[in-house]
């Protein structure tokens, strides 16, 4: 019991929860699109700047299946993959494009230095970028910048209008990338690195330089953006030669291409591959998303590294890796959740095991792999608030989880695909469900579970990334993307975001009893189940003498005259002291 918590302050949180209900809609704050950037595109991924609000970066794809990219394979060339960097300032021109080689999948800033950018193609490789060059223009955009003190008839002007193209500064290798597209990035945290085998070693660099994608090839791969051991002669091998010669005519053509990764451009391989494999049988789970619990641990508030006086990352990551033995860090949760194409949920460990028989170091085999969705998983999802619970999203449902235990709650069969989710980053008990018919259902544990609280439609396409973010205690913004390539940004309203005081405890109770609910039907059904075979007739398991089959008759008939005379005592028909003519 806090004994210096102010009762007064208490009370008014409690009736502004309960007692504000008329603004309990999500409100459009702003949205972005561009006429010839993202005409005829849909938005694969959305990712806040980690320190400067007010910046949101969005992934642009095409949207077409497989044979029509074959079909329109030559147009697609033509037609550049990007990245646009949008600023509340200015929603019609975006504030940076980024250019990549393929249509990108997924993507992220990174949560020390967040002028560095990794995402995933489709055809498999991983790429970066380097946009500190830029970094005073995103800060600047509000009111600095230079199109601050432009007229209104300057607005027209093309120079106005135009957009900086950011080169992508390094990409992958061919040889080493994934097989299939990168479905999903996430950043390691600074706390800790992953060494050959998926050992955690302590990272003394103090900046996140690891990264983890998972491809529809069915590999989890973690990549080292730090400089590593040069590969030989026949290292890029053709596809990597042609590759290679194209980019020296880009750098050529854009001068302005940092040399920050230029040693692993066309070189850059993972250093661990872990395969998504089958529990019966040969073949990999095509992966789609990845959640690992260290992942909470990354500072998105602001940079540590420039907090600390260490230099920025940008200016540390050409130092190769450090030839020391790393030190081994202790209680690490090496397993994570993968969910894949095919509706199966994931548990898996990244630190490779010895195989019994050879005495090598082989990948671990899943913990478990469970048919949870009908369809893809869209989202694995960790709570902001409880890291061992995690919802999924895939098909027309969403489950969530407790690492370490079983489904807790799953909803009922929807009417329409679920395409996107996010939890609430203020409220334990409140998440939001993006659908494929264009609307949001908003769904709070703490007033129903059964059904969502709220449903409001907000494109007449498929929602298709669902991005909240924080700007401050009195706002938080919810980025959604759409099949028609528009970014909406929408405020969430003050009942959705001010949490009860008992919420945390609340909903962390909730979740406990539902755990030992399915503990307790779990227990219920194996005493029942033991019951049902120690009852059930014992059967011989082979073939009986006359004489045997005589014995068991006569013993099972004993059996049933002494509980008859029992039968027969409760009921005062017989004394104790009767004898029973048992049969010898």
């Amino acid at each position: 019991m806090d004994v210096f918590a102010d009762d007064y302050n208490e009370l008014i949180d409690v009736d502004g929860v309960f007692g504000n209900k008329a603004d309990n809609n999500l409100k459009e704050y702003q949205s972005f699109t561009d006429l010839e950037f993202s005409k005829n595109k849909s938005i694969a991924q959305i990712d806040w700047h980690p320190s400067i609000k007010g910046i949101v970066a969005v992934a642009y794809t095409e949207k077409l299946k497989y044979d029509d990219r074959v079909d329109l394979s030559s147009r697609i060339l033509m037609t550049p993959s990007l990245i646009l960097i949008w600023g509340f300032s200015d929603p019609i021109h975006p504030q940076l494009v980024l250019e990549a080689p393929e249509d990108i999948y997924c993507f992220k800033f990174n949560p020390t230095d967040p002028n560095i950018i990794a995402a995933g193609c489709i055809n498999g490789q991983v790429v970066m970028w380097d946009i500190s060059q830029y970094d005073a223009r995103l800060r600047n955009h509000k009111n600095t910048g230079a199109r601050a003190n432009k007229t209104r008839s300057d607005m027209f002007d093309v120079e106005y209008q135009r957009s900086p193209v950011v080169h992508y500064a390094a990409v992958s290798s061919i040889e080493g990338s994934h097989k299939m597209a990168v479905m999903d990035l996430i950043w390691l945290p600074d706390t800790i690195e992953v060494a050959r085998m998926g050992v955690p070693v302590e990272n003394k660099s103090q900046a996140s330089c690891q990264l983890v994608t998972v491809g529809i090839d069915g590999n989890v791969m973690f990549w080292d953006i730090r400089m590593q051991k040069p590969a030989g002669a026949g290292g890029l091998g053709a596809l990597g030669s042609t590759a290679k010669k194209e980019r020296e005519t880009a750098k050529e053509k854009f001068s302005s291409i940092p040399a920050t990764f230029s040693h692993l451009d066309l070189q850059w391989k993972p250093m661990n591959v872990v395969p998504l494999s089958k529990l019966t049988g040969p073949g990999l789970h095509p992966g789609v998303t990845i959640s690992i619990s260290q992942q909470l641990q990354i500072i998105k508030s602001k940079m540590q590294s420039l907090v600390s006086g260490n230099p920025p990352l940008i200016h540390r990551t050409n130092s190769s890796v450090s030839r020391q033995r790393p030190i081994e860090v202790e209680g690490v949760n090496t397993k994570f959740f993968a969910g894949t194409e095919d509706g199966y949920l994931i548990y898996t460990d990244w630190k490779a095991e010895k195989d019994p028989e050879s005495g090598k170091l082989v990948s671990s085999k899943p913990v478990y792999a469970i048919s949870t969705h009908a369809g893809p998983v869209h989202c694995l999802l960790r709570s902001p608030f409880y890291n061992h619970i995690f919802m999924s999203v895939g098909g027309w449902s969403w489950s969530i989880w407790k690492e370490g235990e079983s489904e807790i709650l799953q909803t009922s069969r929807s009417n329409v695909k679920y395409t996107a989710a996010s939890w609430s980053l203020t409220r334990p008990g409140v998440f939001y469900i993006g659908k494929e018919d264009g609307n949001i259902d908003v769904w709070d544990l703490m007033d129903r579970s059964h059904e969502p609280s709220m449903s409001q439609n907000i494109s007449s396409s498929a929602v298709t990334s669902l991005v909240p973010y924080r700007v401050s205690s009195k706002q938080v913004l919810l980025g959604v993307g759409d099949n028609f390539g528009t970014l909406h940004i929408l405020e969430v309203p003050w009942s959705l975001r001010q949490a009860s005081p008992n919420e945390l405890h609340a909903m962390s109770s909730y979740f406990d009893r539902e755990c030992s609910r399915i503990d307790y039907y779990k227990e219920r059904d194996a005493n029942r189940d033991t019951a049902v075979a120690d009852s059930a007739p014992q059967i011989p398991t082979a073939l009986e003498t006359s004489e045997e089959e005589e014995d068991r008759l006569k013993k099972s008939f004993n059996n049933y005259l002494n509980m008859e005379k029992e039968f027969l005592v409760k009921l005062g028909l017989k004394r104790e002291d009767d004898p029973v003519e048992l049969l010898h």
